[in-house]
């Protein structure tokens, strides 16, 4: 796996099996830490379980359930949050990232409402939905609107943030995936003039991924 698959700034790639596996895995994994760092360390981790098991990555994943060892790769990879981790993807597992809904994404114990959006917005076209993170909500305040500190939870502020989030990024004349990826840009990017252009420095962390 490429640290490419987590990178938002890419709004256009093919998505297959193996790709989408990884990316909902990486998606289980990420909350509240670095995404280069988690994304190496999924991709060791998915490495050392195909040597073993040779599976596609949810394969390999319930292998380790099967035989008891998922908690022992998580902690091997030093992926942290071990309680958490190794019951969302238990559950993960048996969903199809390719048809899976919101809704039953959120159902997983362990995916919560921002991450579950995350998941979807950067791995299917066309989705009129926002992972709330703390870069969208500070840009939500700083226009007048009331929105929390933290991520609400699934509900009627959630929809009602998100709705506001997006109706905003028509005004611009963008998608909600690139809008929330020039908010995203514009909070936690590091970025840099090069040629006359802002680039990217380095993919840093994007918070959507965190719950």
């Amino acid at each position: 796996m490429d640290v490419v698959v987590i990178n938002p700034y890419d709004l256009i790639k093919p998505w297959d099996k193996v790709r989408l596996q990884e990316w909902f895995i990486f998606g289980v994994c990420v909350p509240g830490k670095s995404a280069r760092q988690t994304a190496d360390k999924v991709e060791a981790m998915l490495d050392d379980m195909e040597m073993q098991y040779h599976h596609t990555p949810f394969q390999s994943i319930e292998q380790a359930v099967k035989f008891g060892k998922l908690g022992y790769y998580l902690r091997k990879h030093k992926l942290g949050q071990y309680k958490r981790i190794n019951k969302a993807l238990r559950g993960m597992i048996k969903i199809d990232p390719a048809t899976v809904t919101l809704e039953d994404l959120e159902a997983i114990h362990g995916v919560g409402a921002k991450t579950a959006r995350m998941l979807l917005l950067y791995s299917r076209p066309n989705q009129q939905m926002i992972p709330l993170d703390t870069h969208i909500l500070k840009w939500l305040r700083a226009h007048g609107y009331d929105a929390p500190k933290s991520t609400p939870p699934p509900g009627k502020k959630y929809r009602e943030l998100e709705a506001a989030f997006i109706a905003e990024g028509v005004k611009r004349g963008l998608t909600p995936k690139e809008w929330d990826t020039q908010v995203w840009q514009q909070y936690a990017g590091k970025l840099t003039k090069k040629n006359g252009k802002t680039q990217v420095l380095e993919s840093g962390e994007h918070t959507g991924a965190q719950g």
